[in-house]
């Protein structure tokens, strides 16, 4: 079973993540509550870092340009890569959204199944009538 998150305001509709519902809560955009939120080893904040650099390795971007798109210093990334400090939920939402993986991966280290990223592309962009229309369609298929 997955988990589709969706961030909807008046005027847009846009998907936040794709999430397997055994592991995680559903994640608002601007910040999850605090008794939402698990606890995580200073060896799993270290693992997490190792897979943001790895990510952000592959596409060829220096740690100062991902700081700059997350609005921080490079010492705040560079102890967010190293595992020195805990990354907030946003900058995890962000990074993920940044990097083009998912929030699983950052968390866990397993990325979802292609299909499920393959549907979340399909409806990227498109409108709240056609996002509600596809999910119909999903219970349907699923009930």
């Amino acid at each position: 079973m997955v988990l589709f998150c969706v961030y909807v305001d008046e005027n847009s509709c846009s998907f936040l993540a794709v999430l397997s519902p055994e592991r995680t809560r559903i994640m608002k955009k601007e910040a999850v509550a605090q008794k939402d939120v698990r606890q995580f080893t200073e060896e799993e904040w270290r693992a997490m870092g190792i897979r943001i650099r790895e990510a952000r390795g592959k596409l060829g971007m220096k740690q100062i340009d991902l700081a700059t798109f997350l609005a921080i210093g490079k010492n705040q990334m560079y102890r967010i890569e190293s595992g020195l400090t805990p990354c907030k939920t946003e900058y995890l939402f962000e990074i993920s959204q940044i990097l083009g993986v998912s929030l699983d991966y950052l968390y866990f280290g397993e990325n979802e199944c292609s299909e499920v990223g393959e549907i979340v592309e399909m409806c990227r962009g498109k409108g709240i009538k056609e996002i509600r229309k596809a999910v119909g369609i999903l219970r349907a298929f699923f009930a």
